[in-house]
């Protein structure tokens, strides 16, 4: 019965895990009408890494939710075979009380990186804008011809 508590403690603390520092990431920066093309290049780039960790963020969050109540399913059955779920009342109840933590945990996560993902995306649709605004993708210019000269008298 301790083992049975000191395992489902464990694996519950195992799932909830740390919150997440907020990036503080921002649409737009006073700064950014400054950058150059290369500057506004790479931060177009970075923005497009910033999306594939927090879809991998949302990826590990749910395989958690899902190894959780896999978890849960597996310990509540093993209870009840061996008699253990009639004779301790609550032990069923904390197993599932786990994997809602987890879940619920799962879902903040998955929050947060969906919220992560829309700035991001929407400071790279900034950033595009800069860079076609700065004519960043246009052909250098090319060199002015000089005038014609006006006839000199014949």
């Amino acid at each position: 019965m301790r083992k049975i508590f000191t395992t489902a403690a464990a694996v519950a603390a195992l799932l909830s895990g740390s919150a997440a520092s907020a990036q503080g990431l921002q649409v737009s920066y006073a700064t950014d009408a400054t950058m150059d093309c290369a500057a506004i290049a790479a931060e177009s780039g970075r923005m497009d890494q910033l999306v594939a960790a927090a879809n991998a963020k949302i990826g590990k969050a749910d395989g958690s939710a899902q190894g959780a109540n896999l978890a849960s399913t597996v310990a509540v059955e093993g209870l009840a075979r061996s008699g253990m779920l009639a004779r301790v009342p609550g032990v069923g109840m904390f197993a599932n009380q786990a994997a809602g933590m987890a879940k619920q945990r799962a879902a903040q996560v998955r929050a947060q990186a969906e919220s992560e993902i829309q700035v991001a995306t929407t400071r790279k649709a900034v950033m595009v804008g800069l860079y076609t605004g700065k004519g960043c993708d246009a052909a250098p210019a090319a060199a002015a011809e000089p005038a014609p000269s006006a006839p000199t008298g014949f």
